[in-house]
């Protein structure tokens, strides 16, 4: 396969979805938002994220948001865009949209589709699933498995894995090129082995904690780069470059520990309630207007509030006291 063909490793940002006050996406907003982590990251996911967000929005607004991503990035990082519809019809659907939008653009850069299969679709049938979505598209997919996310918003009666055996038969399919599992370690062990033949397949992390614990080799998708990417991106090339030779400094050694922690203690704030609570913080940061979430997501609390803007006032008074030194000492990105 063309290597141009397959997603990037390395740390992937999920774009969260600013919106106006009237409910609108907010371009922005988002442009902001784009131009403040871009250079962190590796590629972004728009349409669709971990905060559950994308799999709330209309379909109308979701295929604006894609439209207005695409206009953003320009191909500067290689974007995965969400085209998981509330059926496989509209998913088809989707997917000839976003070509449509793609081909009048003439848009230059890499671009991957995102789809969470059990959303709308059970294991039975996902093979051919697949070959026929792949008629509609020259495009790659990179699938999402996430059990919480159908749990929490589809309930407990629907499967919530993608089963072992079938994701097996589906790495048959080359274009089907990546996976983002956000679920327990031990079926990330099998999910591993079940794609074991294709050694161009990438496993992202889609848990965090899970990351910053033990981190797989093909990288993260992190909502947390929205507030912190300059230490999200510190930390996954620490991680995916085990002979980076600055890991013979102790006091080296000492500032990734101490970041890795502060991005735990950051993910434990935003966990319950992600897209709220990170959205608060950008615009308290002033890189959106508005922390308006998609209906049908939690509003942040008083609570949740105070202890994210506490947490940002501390770190930033962190940031300049100690900033200077440890980017001169040690971060290529200054």
């Amino acid at each position: 396969m063309d290597m141009l063909n397959l997603p990037p490793k390395g740390l992937l940002g999920v774009l969260v979805t600013p919106l106006d006050e009237q409910g609108n996406i907010d371009a922005q907003s988002l442009e902001s938002l784009v131009n403040s982590t871009s250079n962190y990251v590796d590629g972004f996911l728009a349409g669709v994220s971990f905060t559950g967000e994308g799999f709330l929005l209309s379909n109308e607004k979701k295929l604006e948001l894609i439209r207005i991503s695409l206009e953003i990035v320009r191909g500067r990082v290689p974007l995965i865009l969400g085209i998981t519809g509330n059926s496989g019809r509209e998913t088809a659907e989707n997917i000839s949209a976003l070509e449509k939008i793609r081909n009048a653009s003439h848009y230059p850069g890499d671009i991957f589709l995102f789809d969470c299969p059990l959303w709308y679709h059970s294991n039975r049938g996902l093979f051919p699933h697949y070959q026929e979505l792949g008629k509609l598209t020259e495009l790659s997919f990179v699938l999402y498995n996430n059990p919480y996310l159908i749990t929490r918003l589809k309930g407990h009666l629907r499967r919530k894995n993608i089963r072992t055996n079938v994701l097996k038969k589906l790495s048959g399919n080359e274009r089907i090129v990546g996976l983002k599992h956000s679920g327990e370690a031990k079926r990330t062990l099998n999910y591993l082995r079940a794609v074991r033949e294709r050694k161009d397949f990438i496993f992202y992390d889609g848990d965090e904690l899970n990351f910053l614990n033990g981190p797989g080799p093909g990288g993260v998708i992190s909502g947390g780069v929205n507030i912190l990417p300059r230490d999200w991106k510190e930390i996954v090339d620490s991680s995916l470059n085990p002979h980076d030779s600055r890991k013979e400094d102790p006091d080296y050694c000492r500032h990734l520990w101490e970041t890795g922690e502060k991005l735990k203690l950051f993910r434990s704030c935003y966990r319950s309630n992600p897209a709220a609570v990170l959205k608060t913080a950008l615009k308290y940061r002033g890189i959106i207007k508005s922390n308006r979430v998609v209906e049908g997501t939690a509003p942040i609390t008083q609570e949740e509030e105070k202890t994210i803007r506490s947490l940002l006032t501390e770190y930033r008074s962190e940031e300049r006291r100690v900033g200077k030194e440890c980017r001169s000492r040690w971060s290529p990105y200054h």
